[in-house]
């Protein structure tokens, strides 16, 4: 059998010459060196016979480890210290006429041995810089894939699996390869995914590239959303060899997508119930209103109570608000009276719908008593409480929500119906599905809501 590879010590020690190379002065004295040892050994232990035979691998090893030059010289030196050795004074040219032949045939011989040597050390020598380079590039790519957030494969023409990234495995939870390798890459794919991804390949067999978005699950049955690109790998001649799949993780933005669609339909319902609270507003304010100026004024203050409202709905995405934050936002017309209003009662949470319909309420019946009710003259005061009543006999809980007006002028029961009377009766009551009461109390005005505690925050917008 024929060895095909070279000693492992003879590698390092050629590749060690190369990368420590030593001065040209300091190889060619090794050289001479290495001759003048190996022809004291040869003129010591060995006849004179064959007096060159020694010389060649001595020749072809400082070729190897000193380079061609000093291998040339070793030759040349070589050469002469052959004669040296076996000439004799007797003859008149030192040496015979077939040991001068003899002697320029050996020249010849180590000058070539040492220009052939002296080329395999250089071929030697490209061929370590290529595998240091292909070494890099390896690691290089290998890092790239292992980092990659991606999940690169390699697919044969069939379409099965042979190959996939480090960081491919680890986002599709594969643990090992083999487990999946050989398998068809169609095959992962669900619904739609599945048609896309084998005409992808039908497409990359064709020399084409494709992009797609899919649903596959991982290997431990997480699901995911892909987005995908297909593309050929061309062999040596131009045509597809492999074909090379990259999928990219699309799951959150394919659900911040779904999520920001679903808040565009929502934005869209909230803003057509805003828009037609508005509506009613302006129609009801303008329709009772005995002059325009008043109208303007009642209406530019229900909008700013509407708006007062909506910031405190904002806050949540205008889902719920609590209790707390409605009454502020209804008793803004206080200002300068506040310490005349005493506000009260757990924390209690609304939904967006009963939040602007109960802003709108409180605004109206803080504007009537800045006008006409307890807060219209010196002394009278305002007492907003609210609280989650056990029930009689084990009954269902009750919510219950009191207005009361004291110490303000005798009240007097209007003739017409208001805004807010209306408001009570048509939105609060429904909002709430329980009962709402507005009583104009000669001692002060009394508005009360009882309804079960769920009402407040399960009714949402319809």
């Amino acid at each position: 059998m024929i060895q095909t590879r070279s000693s492992r010590i003879l590698d390092r020690i050629i590749i060690w010459s190369l990368d420590y190379p030593l001065s040209p002065t300091a190889r060619y004295l090794a050289a001479t060196l290495v001759v003048l040892v190996v022809g004291v050994a040869r003129a010591t232990f060995i006849t004179s016979l064959l007096p060159w035979l020694l010389f060649i691998p001595a020749v072809l090893l400082i070729v190897l480890i000193l380079g061609e030059g000093p291998g040339m010289w070793a030759g040349l030196v070589a050469t002469v210290l052959a004669a040296v050795t076996i000439g004799s004074r007797g003859e008149r040219a030192w040496l015979t006429g077939a040991q001068w032949g003899a002697s320029a045939l050996f020249l010849l011989v180590a000058l070539g041995v040492a220009r052939i040597t002296g080329e395999v050390r250089a071929a030697f020598h490209r061929t370590q810089m290529l595998m240091n380079q292909l070494a890099e590039r390896e690691s290089f790519l290998s890092g790239v894939l292992a980092s990659s957030t991606d999940c690169i494969k390699v697919l044969d023409l069939d379409g099965r699996l042979t190959f996939m990234s480090e960081g491919g495995m680890k986002i599709m939870e594969i643990n090992d390869f083999t487990t999946v390798e050989g398998c068809p890459w169609p095959g992962f794919w669900q619904d739609a995914g599945n048609g896309d991804a084998i005409a992808a390949i039908v497409a990359a067999r064709n020399g084409q590239t494709s992009h797609f978005v899919g649903k596959a699950d991982t290997l431990e049955g997480n699901s995911r959303w892909w987005d995908v690109s297909v593309s050929p790998i061309p062999g040596r001649d131009g045509r597809p060899e492999r074909i090379l799949s990259v999928s990219r993780d699309a799951t959150a933005l394919l659900n911040a997508q779904e999520q920001q669609r679903l808040l565009n339909g929502e934005l869209g319902h909230r803003l057509k119930n805003v828009l037609a609270l508005v509506q009613s507003i302006a129609n009801q304010t303008f329709r009772q209103a005995d002059s325009m100026t008043d109208a303007s004024a009642a209406f530019a203050a229900r909008l700013a109570a509407l708006g007062k409202a909506t910031d405190v709905l904002t806050v949540t995405s205008w889902q719920t608000a609590t209790l707390r934050a409605v009454a502020s936002a209804g008793l803004t017309s206080v200002d300068g009276l506040a310490e005349r209003v005493f506000v009260d009662g757990p924390e209690v949470i609304l939904s967006s719908q009963v939040a602007l319909a109960l802003t709108l309420t409180l605004h109206e019946l803080t504007t009537n008593a800045c006008k006409y009710g307890a807060l219209s003259n010196d002394t009278g005061s305002v007492q907003l409480t609210w609280e989650n009543e056990a029930g009689e006999n084990h009954g269902p809980d009750c919510f219950t929500l009191l207005w009361q007006e004291v110490g303000g002028p005798p009240v007097v029961k209007p003739v017409r119906q208001g805004f807010g009377s209306k408001m009570i009766e048509r939105s609060l009551r429904s909002y709430f599905r329980g009962e709402t009461s507005l009583i104009f109390d000669p001692t002060g005005v009394i508005f009360r809501i009882g309804a079960p505690p769920s009402e407040t925050s399960t009714n949402q917008d319809k």
